[in-house]
């Protein structure tokens, strides 16, 4: 294979961000700050049991409370909902949910590994099988 360099163009694209840091950095206000600096309605995504209201008076924006189970196909569904709905900025707060909520990504994890791998998630996060390949 052999690797080529060729003119960079300026493309349109979407801005994909994440914030991190400790419970009560500001990240959902830093997001929010940002998605009104953008421009455009704002749909925000909640699994914080409705704490993001909280900024409501200070901005406007609309809110949909993601309660479990959070796996990453009930993101995407609400991310869908959210474009299918025409709004300009998407916030999600917050992912951590996806990962190590009730029904995340560890929780299914964990189900595979019991189901397929005699509990060992490692493998089961890889989808290693022990059987080996056929000649056929």
């Amino acid at each position: 294979m052999t690797m080529s360099f060729q003119r960079a163009t300026k493309k349109k694209s979407k801005l994909r961000l994440g914030l991190a840091g400790p419970s009560n950095a500001g990240k959902t206000l830093g997001a929010l700050m940002i998605a009104k600096a953008l421009g455009g309605s704002i749909a925000l995504i909640d699994t914080e049991r409705g704490s993001a209201s909280l900024y409501s008076t200070s901005f406007e924006f609309d809110v949909l409370e993601l309660n479990p189970p959070y796996s990453p196909e009930r993101f995407i569904e609400a991310i869908h909902a959210a474009e299918a709905a025409g709004y300009a900025n998407i916030v999600i707060d917050s992912l951590t949910h996806e990962w190590d909520g009730a029904g995340g990504c560890l929780e299914i994890n964990e189900q595979i590994a019991q189901a397929k791998y005699r509990g060992n998630t490692w493998s089961a996060l890889v989808g290693y099988d022990p059987a080996p390949p056929s000649d056929d």
